[in-house]
């Protein structure tokens, strides 16, 4: 397949799915990592649009450029947790490529996939550079869609890990969950709960991947060497001060998306705001990867890594569903 200079090719989320398997997207985001923390790579602080308080919901705007790999483009995504009222997904996506030489488009695509798939294979590299040697057990905190891609990522990383501690407040979505992970891992072992300090109490990685009105994870007491992963809530600086290590993806952006989402959360239910500074993130996870930052250094620590999502991530997924689409002839071709 070809495509004419004043055309694009129109990929849908179904098409993308096929096209990039889990195990190839959990690669392309620790390379996209590898490339940020070697300065190949420029991702701008994300341009945050809040819909709130008039609507629970945000509109982020994403550019990104990986310069080794010659990859550019962008993602415009929104976030309404309300919108499983209405038959929508919470998280809707859409990605455009851009040829770096002249910035002319030459990929649209439905970013919704790509989204999660990369948001889970965060975990995923996250887990895999912060867990203690050794990890065999894993708390999910919320039976969703998010912590299920989580959950995959994470054990295909980790492919040691032994039990899984499904929690969620909805029977039927736990047994979803289950079913559908005996499919991938048909040989782990299964347990279902109810009590998150019970799940977590003494399980060597705890995912949390639902929210509340209250941080569910505020209370709960962890094991030595535990490692905490955050996809889903926002957490302040005295909560990440208990913590041996703090690891994230971004620190600029990080720290300027959870203050953002914590004074919203001040105003909204009066409760005192507890901001985080960039001195709380002890390292980031992809200097981590290359060794220019240290992470986990004992299996004594407890470690909480968390993420706000880089557009890199998105852009070499995409390019990859691209390439592959032309490959195989898969996709619409669009006038531009």
């Amino acid at each position: 397949m070809e495509l004419k200079k004043n055309q694009v090719l129109f990929l849908s989320d179904a098409q993308i799915k096929e096209l990039v398997p889990s195990e190839t997207v959990l690669k392309l985001t620790e390379k996209s990592f590898e490339e940020y923390a070697k300065g190949n790579a420029v991702n701008p602080v994300k341009l945050h649009l809040p819909a709130y308080p008039k609507y629970e919901g945000y509109v982020n705007s994403m550019p990104a450029y990986l310069t080794d790999l010659d990859i550019m483009g962008a993602k415009i995504v929104s976030v309404y947790r309300d919108n499983a009222q209405c038959g929508l997904p919470s998280t809707i996506g859409t990605i455009v490529l851009h040829d770096p030489k002249t910035g002319k488009p030459y990929a649209l695509m439905n970013g919704t996939y790509v989204t999660s798939a990369r948001t889970g294979a965060v975990m995923g590299v996250m887990a895999k550079y912060c867990a203690k040697k050794n990890a065999k057990s894993l708390t999910v905190i919320g039976a969703g869609a998010q912590g299920f891609s989580a959950f995959h990522m994470i054990c295909l990383a980790l492919p040691g890990i032994e039990e899984i501690r499904v929690v969620d407040i909805k029977d039927a979505a736990q047994d979803h969950f289950i079913a559908e992970a005996k499919k991938l891992f048909p040989d782990k072992t299964y347990l279902k709960f109810k009590d998150i300090q019970e799940a977590s109490a003494d399980a060597d990685l705890v995912l949390s991947a639902a929210g509340g009105e209250r941080p569910l994870l505020a209370d709960i007491q962890f094991a030595k060497g535990a490692t905490v992963l955050d996809v889903a809530e926002t957490y302040g600086g005295t909560f990440v001060k208990r913590f041996d290590k703090y690891v994230g993806d971004f620190k600029e952006c990080l720290v300027e998306r959870i203050n953002d989402d914590a004074k919203h959360h001040c105003e909204a239910t009066g409760a005192p705001y507890d901001g985080l500074e960039l001195s709380d993130v002890s390292a980031e996870i992809g200097k981590i990867i290359i060794g220019e930052e240290t992470g986990r250094e004992s299996d004594d620590e407890i470690v909480l890594a968390s993420s706000v999502g880089m557009g890199i991530q998105d852009i070499i997924v995409a390019h990859e569903a691209f390439e592959k689409a032309m490959e195989k002839e898969v996709g619409t071709v669009l006038d531009f």
